[in-house]
């Protein structure tokens, strides 16, 4: 598996519109990215303007598949109006043992 864990630090007033964003996103990757494993976000009470994307991918041909969808297109086009920063906490790389793994 291939995957990272991305901080994101939202623009003030612009929360509602990238957890919008992100539902689309999300279903599109559930309807048409059969190698995206995960793509989770999640809200930390202590910073509320902070969102971790946790995602995970068959290996790195389903990453390529993801990045040229649409979403990921856009997000690319809109990311400067909604994201005031981001941090790689954990950077892409590989899997070195799962509860997937068989």
């Amino acid at each position: 598996m291939y995957g990272a864990l991305v901080r994101l630090v939202i623009k003030p007033g612009k929360r509602s519109e990238f957890l919008e964003f992100s539902r689309w996103n999300t279903q599109v990757v559930r309807d048409s990215e059969p190698g995206t494993l995960r793509l989770d976000l999640w809200e930390v009470e202590a910073e509320p303007d902070v969102v971790y994307v946790y995602e995970v991918y068959k290996d790195e041909a389903a990453f390529d598949s993801h990045i040229k969808n649409g979403p990921v297109q856009k997000f690319g086009e809109i990311m400067n109006d909604l994201v005031e920063g981001w941090t790689m906490v954990i950077p892409f790389g590989h899997s070195t043992m799962s509860n997937l793994d068989e």
